[in-house]
């Protein structure tokens, strides 16, 4: 749990190590949630996720959004 805490304070700090740290694991906690919630198009929560900096409601509005499209 220590690690998970590191990580969020990590990105919220900044997004200066968001390039070398890949998306899947970055968002790993919260593509779970999506994923528990009926999201299972991986890549398009990895895309909602980027766009809403990994704020899980956000990027559930923004799913919800696009399923029409």
């Amino acid at each position: 749990m220590s690690q998970l805490g590191q990580r969020q304070s990590t990105q919220a700090q900044g997004q200066t190590g968001a390039g070398t740290v890949p998306p899947e694991e970055l968002y790993a906690t919260q593509l779970s949630q999506l994923q528990e919630m009926g999201f299972f198009d991986t890549q398009e929560n990895i895309r909602a996720l980027i766009a809403t900096a990994g704020n899980v409601h956000a990027a559930v509005e923004r799913l919800l959004g696009s399923t029409g499209q």
